[in-house]
């Protein structure tokens, strides 16, 4: 299982696969994914969730010093060519969040308290749904996700720059909303539902996006969005 994850985040050429193979901490399992990347190669982005799902489902009962080697080996992979695309920060923070202990938080804050956090996770979804229109731009698509998320959340509807939205940032809001009280979780998740839908299209970014929110604050997810079909999914 840990072997088929590391598999879905492997490059083509061979040259770019062998780089991220060789960067990973531990000759057998770097075997085992090459061994299992001609089985992940053919699959689309939009079937990688459930595959992870699958993977999870063993992971979860295997000891703590496997799941970190499978961390181990994700985290070189990701990292070998020096940069994190969306798609790898996705199936990282899914990962973290299921497979990791994690200390409680209280879970007492609301969102007016967090509004600069929840402003980042709804600019993020907003980018990662967006696409540029067939005069250059995007900026309609991104004011229109992050306007219908805004107004369910109760904070300013303004679009960030996309120098100053990192992965890293994106991180470190979700860790802090993991404070929101339950009915503010749930509020967030509607908001950006909102934010991922106004356009009519769910993307595979977006789903993906979505999945770790709900993940990482242990809140679930809309109906449609929990029985999405992979190939339904834009890319």
């Amino acid at each position: 299982a840990g072997a088929v994850l590391i598999a879905l985040l492997l490059a083509q050429p061979e040259a770019a696969m062998e780089r991220q193979l060789q960067a990973i901490p531990g000759a057998a399992i770097a075997a085992r994914a090459r061994a299992a990347a001609p089985l992940t190669r053919g699959l689309g982005l939009a079937y990688h969730l459930p595959v992870i799902d699958l993977a999870l489902a063993a992971l979860k009962r295997v000891q703590a010093a496997a799941k970190l080697e499978v961390l181990a080996a994700i985290e070189a992979v990701i990292h070998a060519d020096r940069r994190v695309s969306l798609h790898e920060f996705v199936v990282l923070a899914l990962l973290r969040s299921q497979l990791l202990e994690r200390p409680k938080v209280p879970e007492t804050r609301k969102l007016s308290e967090l509004s600069a956090e929840a402003a980042t996770v709804l600019a993020l979804v907003a980018y990662a749904g967006t696409r540029v229109d067939a005069t250059g731009a995007r900026e309609a698509g991104l004011q229109a996700a992050v306007g219908a998320g805004a107004a369910t959340l109760g904070i300013p509807a303004s679009v960030p720059s996309p120098v100053g939205l990192t992965l890293d940032s994106a991180s470190y809001a979700l860790d802090a909303l993991r404070s929101l009280a339950p009915m503010q979780k749930g509020l967030l998740v509607k908001g950006l539902f909102a934010a991922v839908t106004v356009d009519g299209t769910i993307r595979v970014a977006e789903a993906g996006l979505m999945r770790v929110v709900g993940a990482v604050l242990d809140c679930p997810l809309p109906p449609l969005l929990e029985s999405l079909d992979p190939a339904s999914l834009a890319a």
